[in-house]
């Protein structure tokens, strides 16, 4: 294979590699952090997992890019093959299969790392039902990629004979229509899970931003699937091109499901950032909040009253603290707790912010998006006693 390919792949699968992993070094240091080495949950033990086949992916990778190629061969290539070229061609051959088997789990273990998270965002609401569905399909759709790879080519070791005379154990063809259809389908139904929590989620207008970012992200991990397999299927373009655009999806894949993760601790290395995204939330939550301007609607809540019926009881009992309260449910708890008779009291719904913090006695608690689970830390954010908030009718 040309080596100025080899040296320009190096340098881009190890430049994203590096990125790819400091992310999920600092999502470790993140999670440590707030829940303690042993208070660490399966989606960080998965996902240390799939760091591992991430790094098996970009070694098997560089093997073939810098080695002397696989068992896709033209008729050019095998007329000049020698036995060298042939040694070469068999050490490939072997590399493109576990560069697959690599590309598998990676893959698969970062979708189900994200619907872990989902699935405690979504804990008691009616959205889970549609996490478990998507869980469902993710099982069968790895469990149906795994059976493409293995039965594409049979026998097995025709995907290490150079040259080969199926064309399916040096192209793939087949195993890719199926991961192609799996892989991209289930990121499709992970994205339309994610929908409905971002239009439920009420976010300043800078977390918001950088929510739909991340959003961004996931859609353009669908575009690099797309292109991958343009370059694995399309005749005219079929060549080692599709190595790229698979270590890209990998390495994106890898963003989206750590970079959520990493927030509490990018607001403490970076004070300045905190400060930014708190002006926002100040004046988010100044604007937000249409009241009417009768004395009763204006009367705001005494600290007792205000501690008793902002506080979510289901959430500080649930197992998990990674969930999202739905805003509709919280008010129908509250006006269940003030009483139908008592009219002109205020409604205090603050809106949901990233953050968690440590529940102090001297505060009133309101639950809100937790994304670490720890059940000794209460997300919230805070209502000062006697602070009138806002004014819901």
């Amino acid at each position: 294979m040309a080596s100025s390919f080899a040296v320009r792949f190096a340098w881009e699968t190890w430049a994203l590699y590096g990125l790819g992993v400091c992310v999920v070094v600092l999502r470790l240091i993140a999670r440590i952090r707030r829940l303690t080495l042993t208070g660490l949950q399966i989606d960080d033990a998965l996902m240390v997992l799939a760091v591992v086949w991430y790094t098996v992916l970009c070694i098997s990778l560089n093997a073939v890019a810098s080695g002397g190629g696989s068992n896709l061969m033209t008729p050019d290539d095998i007329a000049a093959m020698t036995p060298e070229t042939h040694a070469e061609r068999v050490q490939g051959s072997k590399w493109v299969f576990v560069s697959e088997h690599a590309m598998i789990l990676t893959i698969w273990i970062l979708k189900f790392c994200m619907l872990i998270i989902y699935r405690r965002i979504t804990d008691g609401l009616s959205q889970s039902r549609l996490v478990t569905c998507v869980e469902i399909y993710a099982l069968l759709s790895f469990v149906g990629t795994e059976l493409a790879l293995f039965f594409s080519c049979r026998p097995l070791a025709l995907y290490f004979t150079v040259p080969t005379p199926n064309y399916q154990c040096s192209s793939y063809q087949h195993y890719e229509i199926a991961q192609g259809v799996f892989s991209i389908s289930s990121n499709v139904l992970i994205l339309v899970v994610a929908m409905p929590i971002l239009i439920a989620v009420r976010l300043p207008k800078r977390q918001k931003i950088i929510t739909l970012s991340l959003f961004g992200l996931g859609l353009f991990e669908i575009i690099a699937a797309v292109l991958t397999k343009v370059y694995c299927l399309v005749p005219s373009l079929i060549g080692y091109e599709y190595m790229n655009w698979y270590f890209r999806e990998a390495t994106i894949a890898i963003l989206v499901t750590n970079i959520p993760l990493t927030w509490s601790l990018i607001r403490d290395l970076f004070p300045s950032f905190k400060r930014w995204i708190n002006e926002c939330s100040q004046e988010y939550q100044a604007e937000s909040w249409p009241y009417n301007t009768s004395s009763a609607r204006r009367s705001c809540l005494s600290r007792d009253l205000a501690l008793q019926t902002v506080t979510d009881t289901r959430t500080t009992t649930s197992t998990s603290m990674e969930r999202m309260v739905h805003p509709f449910r919280l008010s129908q708890a509250i006006d269940k707790d003030m009483g139908k008779g008592r009219k002109g009291m205020i409604l205090v719904q603050n809106d949901v912010i990233l953050e968690v913090e440590t529940a102090k006695e001297n505060r009133h608690d309101y639950p809100v998006w937790d994304w670490t689970g720890n059940k000794d830390h209460v997300s919230t954010t805070h209502i000062t006693g006697g602070g009138c908030i806002g004014i819901r009718k």
